[in-house]
């Protein structure tokens, strides 16, 4: 994830360092025993693929999760109602 997405492409390029890139949703999450499981399994009840993610920190009782999912129009249609960001690569 980088803030300025132009800027961390033309380092990684200059660097000759090979990137993806791809659409991903910045979630938090309540710091909780299956607080993921129950987002998982709205995003499974709707169809829709996790297909990796991974923790970052947020503020005071939260979690932040950064997840990639199959239909990420689909999974943020779901979610509409938490705390999402789409952190989408511009197109």
């Amino acid at each position: 994830m980088a803030v300025d997405v132009g800027a961390a492409r033309a380092a990684l390029r200059k660097a000759k360092i090979p990137f993806t890139e791809e659409e991903v949703l910045n979630v938090e999450l309540d710091n909780k025993p299956g607080a993921f499981g129950e987002f998982a399994g709205k995003l499974a009840r709707k169809k829709i693929n996790i297909t990796h993610a991974y923790a970052t920190t947020a503020p005071f009782a939260r979690a932040g999760v950064v997840v990639a999912v199959s239909d990420i129009d689909k999974a943020l249609q779901a979610l509409k109602q938490r705390k999402v960001w789409d952190l989408s690569p511009p197109k």
